[in-house]
């Protein structure tokens, strides 16, 4: 116990101002953290002070470093946002016996000694306490948080848009070429690998999944049937020019035709009407070969176009929200 106190020798008076007791020899609440992740232990330490004032006033100033849990969504990482709470209550005591309130009726937390952190953001905080109807007392400390997205557009988003385009290009490599299938296998473990590593950089969530995993997911799939479509097609375009090509082939060749040029369309609609040349008639396996090339480039593009502007729509919204 340490003891301030104040002398005036005219009045050979000593007046007691402040009386320091350490935290063990003095009554404390036993307030701890509810929703702590390692410890579950009450405020304070043996090396605290605690100060007496002549009114009877108590003043203690506990330090801690905590770690807490919040949910997280990660809808839309990594521009997302998080709402986390702290909570503090007397473990062992009703709200008739102790009860926490806020000082001045529960201004923002405090930035103190805080440091900026390069991931997150404190776009706000708030404190309240319990309602009177409820039996245990608690004060809560709310925390808004926001996602700095640089790194992660920098280093995961835009390779993985790029990637998205580069997939495009297996079905303009020419199946003569020899390295179709090749591309197609290593984009697609490209995909695997960002997938891997988003997957590293999110907390396991069972409950929400991120737009970025899904668009991997569907980048994946598209990888996959880009595989299966070049295995397909470089069988058709080694296959010996004495067969000959089925009605179905024959048909996504007129439609590649058809698509590409409107005489060669005029000279289909002329094919069924019976007016046409033998020429018409002479499609080998490397027209068929082209076609799904053609068919499958413009098809992959417009769903890939498609899935962009949802993706951006959702984010837009999102935005406009937080706004």
């Amino acid at each position: 116990m340490k003891i301030f106190c104040l002398y005036y020798p005219k009045y050979l008076h000593f007046f007691i101002f402040i009386i320091f007791f350490e935290q063990t020899e003095i009554w404390t609440p036993d307030i701890v953290l509810k929703n702590g992740v390692k410890k579950f232990e009450e405020l304070g330490g043996d090396f605290y002070y605690l100060q007496l004032k002549p009114d009877g006033s108590v003043y203690w100033w506990p330090f801690q470093v905590f770690q807490s849990k919040c949910d997280m969504d990660i809808t839309y990482f990594p521009f997302d946002d998080q709402f986390c709470n702290i909570t503090f209550n007397s473990w062992s005591f009703s709200k008739y016996e102790v009860n926490l309130t806020l000082f001045n009726g529960g201004l923002p937390v405090n930035y103190y000694n805080y440091v900026e952190n390069s991931v997150w953001d404190i776009v706000s905080t708030g404190a309240y306490a319990s309602p009177e109807l409820e039996v245990e007392s608690e004060v809560t400390f709310s925390l808004h948080l926001r996602r700095k997205p640089l790194y992660y557009v920098m280093n995961l988003i835009l390779p993985i848009i790029l990637l998205g385009v580069i997939n495009l290009f297996a079905f303009v490599i020419p199946a003569d070429a020899g390295e179709k299938m090749s591309f197609s296998v290593t984009v697609f473990l490209a995909f695997a690998v960002f997938l891997s590593i988003i997957s590293m950089q999110l907390p396991i969530n069972s409950e929400k999944t991120s737009l970025m995993e899904m668009y991997l997911i569907l980048q994946l799939t598209i990888g996959v049937a880009t595989i299966a479509i070049s295995s397909l097609q470089l069988r058709f375009h080694h296959r010996r020019p004495k067969r000959t090509v089925g009605r179905f082939l024959r048909g996504l060749v007129a439609i590649e035709r058809c698509l590409r040029c409107k005489r060669c369309c005029h000279q289909s609609d002329s094919h069924k009407n019976g007016d046409y040349d033998a020429e018409d008639d002479e499609i080998d396996w490397n027209d068929v070969s082209s076609a799904i090339d053609f068919i499958c480039f413009w098809t992959v593009l417009t769903f890939e176009i498609a899935i962009a502007s949802v993706i951006l729509i959702m984010l837009s919204n999102k935005v406009e929200y937080i706004l």
